[in-house]
């Protein structure tokens, strides 16, 4: 564990468990400092809205300053945004420490440009798919590590063991992580946001890839932001249960994602694995809230899991040929920006409607799925036969 790949791997690792570790935690925590639906989803909104405007600014500074600097620097803001949190007795504290760990786990962006810098092109993918695989595992461990620290040792457990897990990252990273070796920019070249939306959305098919990934992360994040309280108030379970089943939507998409998809994806092609995928989703979306046992719950939830695997990596695909060498990462980067702005949307909207009926976020959610699967989703694989 001591090269440069292993460590940026630990590193996104805990960015991820410590992203997890707060999501069972949360809205419920939040809630009894006073908070009410809206609130509590402008919080959960204010660490995706600094991720979104942090990672492009740390990137560009790595670029001149050096990549270790900024990790470094991000790590420990982690670690000072978990402390917080572990004393936030105030929702205005709570809101800090939120985005300080939002601003913290910017060097993602980072982490990928180091990989760039020390591995040869035909080993960039493999080793960037270590991001990947961080993500997976971080979404894994963190939400059921959550749960138990809650239940176990109380808030400041869930805000202590995050922080002193980023401050031993900080420290191994301090001493075995060199600064790789590269041409540093002179000056930072500043390349046209308006030219990158002109170049995504040139193609119509593009233009409904990503007006589809929006639609399904704002669905989706209605429903993770939504739950903890849902499934607390329906069901009367607490963090460490929620955090588990959380867990095992991680397991099923590392699963599926890891292993699954790729026959998938030869037997049946990434627009009807797409169309599959969405069916899973908006079905267990629409039936979610009017499940009586908790049992069931389980079932459906596994059920959006799936559809959600199936999905992500079918629109990635598709963006991904839908765009010459020249401009997949405008494509992609705009495909990202559209998931971002869905993440912070999505958790304020989605406690709106929360606070005026409880079922009405998850059909709203699955209405958004079978509106996108008709309206985008379908034309592309009408397209793609008529071709």
């Amino acid at each position: 564990m001591n090269t440069p790949l292993s460590i940026l791997f630990v590193t996104v690792l805990l960015d991820l468990i410590g992203f997890g570790i707060i999501l069972p935690v949360l809205p419920l925590y939040a809630r009894t400092l006073g908070a009410d639906e809206v609130t509590i989803g402008l919080i959960a909104s204010s660490f995706s809205l600094m991720t979104l405007i942090w990672s492009p600014i740390f990137g560009r500074w790595s670029d001149r300053a050096g990549r270790r600097p900024i990790l470094l620097s991000c790590i420990l803001l982690n670690a000072a945004g978990y402390a917080l949190f572990a004393n936030a007795t105030s929702l205005s504290l709570l809101i800090i420490s939120r985005m300080l760990n939002g601003i913290g786990a910017a060097n993602i962006s980072v982490a990928q440009a180091y990989i760039a810098d020390i591995t040869a092109g035909s080993d960039r993918a493999r080793s960037l798919g270590l991001i990947g695989a961080a993500f997976g595992l971080g979404f894994i461990i963190g939400p059921a590590l959550g749960g138990f620290l809650k239940a176990h040792g109380g808030i400041s457990a869930v805000g202590y063991v995050p922080a002193a897990l980023s401050l031993l990252n900080a420290a191994v990273a301090w001493i075995r992580l060199p600064e790789p070796q590269r041409e540093r920019a002179a000056s930072v070249h500043h390349h046209s946001y308006a030219s990158s939306i002109k170049v995504a959305f040139a193609a119509p098919v593009r233009r409904q890839l990503i007006v589809l990934s929006f639609a399904y992360w704002f669905a989706f994040v209605m429903m993770q932001i939504t739950f903890v309280l849902f499934a607390n108030e329906r069901f009367g379970w607490r963090e460490d249960t929620i955090g588990i089943l959380f867990a095992l939507i991680g397991v099923i998409g590392a699963a599926i994602q890891g292993g699954a998809i790729g026959p998938l994806v030869r037997l049946m092609g990434e627009k009807q694995l797409l169309t599959v995928g969405m069916v899973l989703f908006s079905t267990g979306m629409l039936l979610l809230p009017w499940i009586p046992i908790a049992s069931l719950v389980i079932a459906i939830v596994a059920l959006m899991a799936a559809g959600s695997a199936l999905i992500n990596p079918s629109v990635n695909a598709l963006l991904s040929r839908s765009a010459d060498s020249a401009s997949q990462g405008a494509v992609l980067g705009m495909a990202q920006s559209a998931a971002s702005l869905a993440r912070i949307v999505g958790p304020i909207v989605g406690m709106g409607l929360y606070g005026i009926r409880h079922e009405i976020p998850y059909i709203a959610a699955g209405v958004i799925g079978i509106i996108s699967l008709f309206s985008l989703i379908l034309p592309l694989a009408a397209g793609e036969s008529s071709a």
